[in-house]
């Protein structure tokens, strides 16, 4: 009796964890492609958007020019380190009082809702003298989504610059994506940008998406 009784529950076991594994391989395979006319319907959904910033040092800022995909500018004639606040300011040869100040920002819009949900985020470090000009930028674009994968993503100047006589700069980020649905031979491209701009006082608005 005891023998069986063995038996049954090892049969046991190795069913729950049969179950178990079954219900794990589930799980990890996530969500599949549904029909064109949901994937559409989901994918051009209403977007949202979300920005975060947070005052940092200029080490950090100078750290993140090393950054995979970062784009960086300096304030010509101006070290890097003298750009973030690391060193004495010497503009145009006449050493300045007021060391920059530095930020970090992340400022994301998303189009469609789970699973063909598509984000832009653009995260951007800069730093300025207070009130007077931007001495430094370096920022970089990078994209996620459940279903929908990246063909390409690129980020752009498009208005301010850094320098003298540059209170802000505006950044366009853009990228393009493919959407499966059930159907193989059926796919979803589209393309969204997410323009925002960063001021001499730290402050980041949203200014244009589509």
């Amino acid at each position: 009796m005891f023998v069986r009784r063995a038996a049954l529950l090892a049969m046991l076991l190795v069913a729950l964890a049969a179950g178990v594994g079954s219900a794990s391989r589930a799980v990890a395979a996530g969500p599949t492609p549904l029909s064109p006319d949901q994937a559409q319907a989901l994918a051009t959904a209403p977007g949202t958007s979300g920005s975060t910033t947070s005052v940092v040092s200029g080490q950090t800022a100078l750290d993140a020019s090393a950054l995979a995909g970062a784009v960086t500018s300096v304030e010509t004639g101006v070290s890097a380190q003298a750009a973030v606040g690391l060193a004495p300011l010497a503009e145009g040869n006449i050493l300045s009082a007021s060391r920059p100040v530095c930020w970090a920002n992340s400022a994301w819009h998303q189009w469609g809702t789970w699973p063909y949900q598509q984000r832009i985020t653009n995260t951007a470090y800069w730093c300025a003298v207070y009130g007077s000009h931007i001495t430094y930028r370096s920022a970089s674009t990078t994209t996620s989504g459940t279903l929908c994968e990246t063909n390409w993503r690129q980020t752009q100047l498009i208005g301010g610059g850094v320098g003298q006589g540059f209170t802000y700069f505006t950044l366009r980020s853009s990228a393009g994506f493919s959407c499966p649905t059930v159907i193989p031979w059926i796919t979803i491209h589209t393309s969204h940008h997410e323009d925002v701009k960063r001021t001499d006082r730290g402050g980041t608005s949203f200014v244009g998406s589509g």
